[in-house]
């Protein structure tokens, strides 16, 4: 759960999560750095080659601090493997707990990727500017990828932004009829 939690909370893919050591926790810049990952063949790059850093959300500080109180000083991973004996080494993979976690819940589709799409669901649906959580999930797209994904969110959503939307004098709105457009283009002939 901690392993899903994490994913959910920073977008980490799950070879990055697994990859993650207590060292790549910044507590005191707020601030979760991916630098590896680990697959099959062992410790390697990232997918892009590139570490990139997170920076806290409530969720993940809380994770990771209520994390830290159960663990830190059992393994330098934040993820060690159950089968380390007396090598401090990272799990591999969790896909057979992700297996039995599923039929328990009756999710049979759910994967290990699906926490980084709810990452970055939350993250446009909290208004986050594009580039930032591009940043924070490896895009280097500057978040075209994110806008062209996630850009067709909850009706709810969307309806909620357009109540945010302002444009021209912003002092005296009013919502309760039709009086909403006196700014500088009411009355013009455009």
């Amino acid at each position: 759960m901690d392993y899903v939690r994490l994913m959910a909370f920073s977008g980490a893919r799950r070879n990055e999560a697994l990859g993650l050591e207590w060292a790549d926790v910044d507590f005191e810049n707020g601030q979760l750095h991916l630098r590896r990952q680990i697959t099959r063949r062992g410790i390697e790059d990232l997918k892009n080659r590139e570490q990139r850093t997170v920076d806290f959300n409530l969720e993940l500080q809380a994770h990771l601090l209520d994390m830290m109180d159960r663990f830190r000083g059992i393994s330098q991973w934040l993820f060690p493997s159950p089968q380390r004996g007396n090598k401090d080494i990272p799990a591999k993979s969790f896909q057979e707990s992700l297996k039995m976690v599923r039929a328990r819940a009756g999710m049979p589709s759910f994967g290990f990727h699906d926490c980084r799409h709810h990452f970055i669901s939350m993250c446009v649906m909290s208004g986050i500017d594009f580039m930032t959580i591009a940043a924070w999930v490896g895009h280097k797209d500057g978040g075209v990828l994110i806008g062209k994904v996630y850009g067709h969110l909850a009706n709810e959503h969307r309806k909620a932004m357009a109540e945010r939307l302002m444009f021209g004098n912003l002092g005296d709105r009013q919502c309760d009829g039709h009086q909403v457009v006196h700014h500088e283009l009411a009355g013009s002939s455009v």
